[in-house]
């Protein structure tokens, strides 16, 4: 069968070995593919993997996978990305040589991983792999003891639920089980059981006693392999958890940094530049506004639970709850009565970014506002974004501000008609 196969080979004769930068255990082959209806098979050292198919953080990666010499390979993450260091490409590397291993085109391939070739064609990954008959044969040229091999683990995970896909056929992972169980056997066990194939004895309560017994310490075997591994693989997921958050804790330290940058480029361009042309709106600043001036006692224990349970910092939970916030409210210039009319995208864009740290909410009655600017900030920002100030739209906002003038001109105008008042009598 094999000798009606041809090989296709694409890669060029080296004069000298080329050394891979990362090894992995079980020796990766060639990139293959097959032809439909055909007795070819297309041979490749070097294929592309999007990164989605190994994790979630790395999608929009695409990794050059190039085959070596001495069973060395190596990775290299394309440009246009820089999401993986050489540390979490061991970790790929060590995913990949975990996968399971299938049969295609008689070869043995990872068949849960799609690669692609230089024309973007659809490649698999073939792995060393010995075959059941040749591991037979080694237990008689290797006077050692076998452990239970990773093979039968891995079909044994296949039987009992672990594996995912669609087309696994149970027979044949069950013979393969069975044929991987020789890998525990010694060479007189082998002989043994070849004989009694040949000559079967009359069956008889012992043999069925000793059967079921190496069969149970077959199987602790397995179990216990397994507790070990899946003990490894926790121990993994927990240094990985810890290194993403500290990862989180790094970036979200950067991005501080980078708002105060932020904060300081923003005031030296608005000292710089010059007021926006005016836009047609008018605005209103309403002075700062609380939901709750302050907690209790008990309202602040209650407030603490929450932010131990929740995992928050407990002042900034406070701070939370008691941060004031400012509506803002526009209206058309010409018409400043008239609530009803179409904001234009660029006016909405000039609004929601006034502060790109801050929260700016849309309201039936316009904006609310909640972040670090003041009042006399947002004020000064609305007239640059070429937003104007009226007195009479501030009236219809019942500005505080405007209140407050009109009471100072009605004190000023009682002052006056009581002077008045004691000037007449003087002269009477």
């Amino acid at each position: 069968m094999q000798e009606d196969i041809q090989n296709q080979e694409t890669e060029e004769v080296r004069k000298e070995p080329l050394i891979g930068e990362f090894k992995p255990k079980r020796k990766f082959l060639n990139f293959v593919s097959a032809v439909n209806g055909a007795r070819i098979r297309f041979i490749r050292d070097v294929a592309f993997l999007k990164g989605e198919k190994l994790s979630g953080v790395l999608e929009g990666a695409i990794f050059k996978i190039t085959i070596c010499d001495e069973g060395t390979i190596n990775i290299e993450e394309q440009e246009g990305t820089n999401l993986s260091d050489k540390a979490m490409l061991q970790r790929l590397l060590n995913e990949i040589d975990e996968m399971d291993v299938t049969g295609y085109a008689q070869k043995f391939i990872v068949g849960s991983l799609e690669f692609a070739d230089v024309k973007g064609d659809r490649c698999y990954l073939e792995v060393e792999h010995q075959k059941p008959i040749d591991k037979l044969k080694s237990l008689f040229d290797e006077d050692e003891k076998v452990e239970v091999s990773e093979k039968s683990l891995s079909l044994l995970d296949d039987l009992f639920g672990s594996n995912d896909d669609d087309e696994f056929d149970e027979d044949h992972a069950l013979s393969e089980v069975m044929n991987s169980m020789l890998d525990d056997l010694s060479e007189e066990d082998v002989k043994t059981i070849i004989e009694a194939n040949e000559n079967p004895p009359a069956p008889n309560d012992k043999l069925k006693v000793a059967t079921e017994t190496y069969m149970e310490q077959q199987f602790r075997k397995m179990n216990e392999a397994k507790i070990v591994e899946l003990e490894y693989r926790i121990e993994e997921t927990q240094k990985e958890i810890i290194r993403c958050k500290n990862e989180a804790k790094q970036a979200e330290q950067k991005a501080e940094e980078k708002k105060e940058s932020l904060g300081i480029l923003e005031t030296r361009l608005e000292t710089m530049k010059p007021v926006d042309e005016p836009n047609g709106y008018a605005f209103f600043v309403s002075e700062e506004m609380k939901d709750m001036e302050e907690l209790d006692e008990t309202e602040a224990k209650v407030a603490a639970k929450i932010a131990d349970i929740m995992k928050l910092k407990t002042d900034v939970l406070m701070k939370m709850l008691t941060e004031g916030y400012y509506k803002i409210k526009i209206a058309k210039s010409d018409d400043i009565t008239n609530q009803d009319f179409e904001l234009e995208k660029e006016v909405y864009q000039k609004i929601a970014t006034l502060d790109i740290d801050g929260k700016m909410k849309l309201t039936e009655e316009g904006f609310e506002y909640r972040g670090k600017l003041n009042w006399h900030q947002l004020v000064s920002k609305m007239i640059k974004s070429g937003f104007a100030q009226d007195e009479e739209f501030d009236k219809l906002c019942q500005s505080n501000s405007y209140e407050s003038k009109e009471e100072e001109k009605e004190v000023e105008t009682k002052e006056t008609v009581l002077r008045d008042i004691k000037i007449d009598k003087i002269i009477e």
